[in-house]
């Protein structure tokens, strides 16, 4: 990635950002689970022509703090947000967001608890709209902990899951493959998850009530899927446009979980579409 490595201390704790482009308008990159801002490496050069690109690993991942001991929760992330924005003078310009997968949950959080922060939004793939049973808990006691993290982790398993976010691994940058794969192997972020894992109530869209206030969101929203995302299902992306108003959904045929590392080009072209539009929904209107 051309953009260097940043440092910004968020809620005490140190993270890692980069911030590129001059433009006056910023768009906002947040990645999703198991993951870091180097997912959006192979679109991050095309947008930041267009836009101030600002992206940052969440708390608990990429070269972020990873705090053994932290109350996770949708509100928290949303305020790492905010508090991130705030420091990087970014908050009342035109500000945009792309979330994806668990950063699309997280960035829906940020746009309820502080509504008017921005002026659109794009969920690729996003996470938040699938029922996670309660006993799903389970696989973060310690005993199972242990187990999974070693399995996981590993080389073959990992390499196994990560390919399956892909519908053609053929598609996606060599090097930004490998580099994405050490990211899901990072033990300290397994261990994140399983924090995550064990505040799911606080976590999920719907035993949060956040679910049910999607209709408070009045700005355009573009929805990106995969056709043949595996981890979460297009129907889900028809879900999530019929809860959203003012939003559209583009599916990209031939495409798995990550669009952004499959299609890199026509990503950056479809967002940048979408946010350089003044009517990018003429027959829906979001007042």
């Amino acid at each position: 990635m051309a953009s260097q490595n940043r440092y910004i201390t968020l809620g005490g704790h140190r993270h890692r950002y980069v911030a590129t482009g001059s433009s006056g308008q910023t768009m906002l990159l947040l990645h999703g689970i198991s993951s870091s801002l180097d997912f959006y490496e192979q679109v991050i050069p095309s947008l930041s022509r267009s836009f101030r690109v600002l992206a940052f690993d969440f708390l608990g991942f990429g070269l972020s703090d990873k705090p053994r001991k932290t109350d996770y929760s949708l509100e928290l992330y949303a305020s790492l947000i905010r508090e991130f924005l705030e420091k990087t003078n970014s908050i009342g310009e035109p500000l945009y967001a792309t979330g994806h997968s668990m950063g699309g949950k997280y960035l829906l959080a940020s746009g309820l608890l502080y509504p008017g922060t921005f002026r659109k939004l794009v969920l690729s793939n996003t996470d938040g709209f699938i029922n996670v049973p309660a006993w799903a808990r389970g696989i973060s006691l310690p005993g199972v902990r242990q187990i999974l993290k070693k399995v996981m982790t590993g080389e073959k398993m990992a390499e196994k899951m990560f390919t399956s976010a892909f519908y053609r691994t053929k598609n996606v940058d060599s090097r930004s493959f490998s580099k994405n794969l050490a990211a899901v192997r990072d033990r300290e972020a397994f261990d994140t998850v399983m924090s995550l894992n064990r505040n799911l109530m606080k976590l999920d869209m719907n035993r949060t009530g956040l679910r049910k206030r999607l209709g408070e969101l009045k700005i355009p929203v573009l929805i990106i899927w995969g056709d043949h995302d595996q981890y979460f299902s297009p129907k889900i992306a028809r879900s999530v446009n019929s809860e959203i108003p003012c939003s559209n959904l583009v599916i990209f045929p031939e495409c798995g979980h990550a669009p952004m590392l499959e299609y890199p080009e026509k990503f950056s072209e479809t967002v940048r579409e979408f946010i350089l539009s003044e009517h990018p929904y003429p027959e829906t209107p979001c007042s």
